[in-house]
């Protein structure tokens, strides 16, 4: 007979409070189904008057340390901050990553950590950068099974198993101003990823739009949908005179515009009714300055059958094949300043919304992708493959001279002048900086002799530790 097995969860995020809530959810439903009895823990600061004085974490420490020993402990990155990964705590310790932000110093350094969980192929390629980071002065890894630590879940969308979404992902109905935007002659897109729009990218786009609209002798405005709490910041922005708003204060001036004309704010939508903005939507905008971790919302327009432009950011840029409704647009101009250069940008979606059947036929391509892959029944599987790995024997580093570099998964864009567009930092290298990097890219170490001069090893150093470069096995 099979001995019961238990699960301390440690999580910041609540069930279906959010996307992160939803995962972590659906994770305590599989090892229920798995055979794990679990208790589990939410918020770093579960009541507020812990932010000043953190009783509650005092007293959350001690009924957590009079618990018995767990076979398993599962942290999101960001509920590390709640108590510190032990030994004594659990036989086995893993972190699920939501995002990178959470406690860096804790999962980049932590022995006790024996998995690193991950819910997209970018955030598979990124943390393992960032645990392959090498010490060229002693030539070996951060961590020394960095290319043996990284396990990718397969996340469920909600939409590809209920049509209507999941019901305990609470949001406000289709309010009567959008019904009544949708409804009318306007042509409109939406932005509703709260907190990551790039909002200098965002209204150049639509300015252009509208600029084009008028070109064309047409009537309809190009408008965007948003979250509230962004419209109420680039309204302050605006107000205040922000220099950062100037360009766009200008454009819609001179386009006889005011800024409710272009944009549409609504509160946190429910899964139906952002699903019906989507079915209703010409396009979406993903311009954003926040990496994506995964991309629930720009997955959710596509299956919706809204095509969604990027700049790629994060995994945007991975998270459907070419051709499936996602279009990466970006030039290493529009992240050093040239507003002028999201024009093109605009001339495609405008030329887009002329061919809907060739959107409608790449976004049906993108929601059979979906149908196939993100799927509850393919999550079941990815948790229990994860399960399996942790309990295998550790396997053996990969050997540190037989690691080929390349070019960092952080790098969107590299220009001939050896400008960086990358999702850590945009740079320009040094021409001996740009130099050494084509020396260097898809050699293996074992090939750069270890005596090289301290100048070029110190050159070398900086090329990984900004993220331009990275290391990986042989042979990928």
């Amino acid at each position: 007979m099979t001995m019961p097995r238990s699960a301390t969860l440690i999580m910041e995020a609540e069930p279906y409070a959010n996307a992160s809530g939803y995962i972590n959810a659906l994770l305590a439903e599989e090892l229920s189904r798995l055979g794990y009895t679990h208790e589990a823990h939410y918020r770093q600061h579960p009541v507020p008057g812990n932010v000043v004085t953190p009783l509650a974490t005092a007293d959350r420490l001690r009924r957590m340390r009079a618990a018995p020993k767990a076979d398993l402990a599962v942290y999101c990155d960001r509920a590390l901050a709640l108590r510190l990964p032990t030994r004594e705590q659990a036989r086995r310790t893993v972190v699920l990553f939501h995002g990178l932000m959470g406690a860096p110093s804790t999962w980049l350094e932590s022995p006790v950590i024996d998995r690193y969980w991950v819910l997209s192929p970018y955030m598979e390629h990124a943390l393992t950068s960032l645990l392959a980071l090498p010490d060229w002065s002693r030539r070996q890894c951060l961590h020394p099974r960095a290319f043996q630590s990284v396990s990718l879940l397969t996340p469920p969308l909600p939409c590809v198993d209920q049509a209507l979404g999941h019901p305990e992902l609470k949001g406000a109905p289709l309010p009567a101003h959008l019904r009544e935007a949708l409804e009318s002659g306007d042509v409109i897109g939406h932005a509703v990823q709260p907190g990551k729009p790039d909002w200098s990218a965002v209204t150049a786009i639509l300015l252009n739009l509208n600029a084009l609209a008028l070109e064309h002798g047409q009537q309809r405005r190009i408008r965007l949908v948003i979250e509230a709490e962004d419209f109420a910041l680039v309204q302050h922005a605006f107000a205040r005179g922000d220099a950062s708003a100037e360009a766009a204060r200008m454009g819609l001036e001179a386009l006889g515009l005011t800024l409710e004309d272009v944009l549409i704010p609504v509160e946190k939508l429910s899964q139906p009714a952002l699903f019906q903005l989507f079915r209703s939507a010409r396009f979406g905008l993903a311009y954003n300055g926040f990496p994506e971790p995964f991309g629930f919302y720009v997955l959710e327009s596509v299956f919706n059958g809204c095509p969604v432009y990027t700049n790629g950011i994060g995994n945007n840029r991975f998270a459907l094949p070419p051709g499936h409704g996602i279009h990466v647009h970006e030039s290493v101009g529009m992240s050093w300043g040239d507003v002028g250069a999201y024009a093109e940008v605009a001339s495609r979606i405008f030329a887009d919304l002329d061919a809907p059947e060739l959107q409608s036929a790449a976004c049906l391509r993108g929601r059979e992708h979906l149908l196939r892959t993100f799927t509850r029944a393919a999550f079941a599987r990815s948790v229990e493959t994860c399960l399996q790995q942790l309990e295998g024997p550790t396997p053996e580093p990969v050997p540190f001279e037989t690691l080929e570099i390349a070019l960092g998964p952080l790098v969107r864009c590299l220009d001939e002048e050896g400008r960086v567009v990358s999702d850590f930092e945009h740079v320009t290298l040094e021409p001996g900086e740009f130099q050494l990097l084509r020396d260097v890219q898809g050699r293996r170490v074992g090939d750069l002799p270890a005596d090289t001069n301290p100048l070029k090893s110190d050159m070398l150093q900086g090329l990984f530790s900004r993220g331009v470069l990275t290391l990986r096995p042989p042979g990928l």
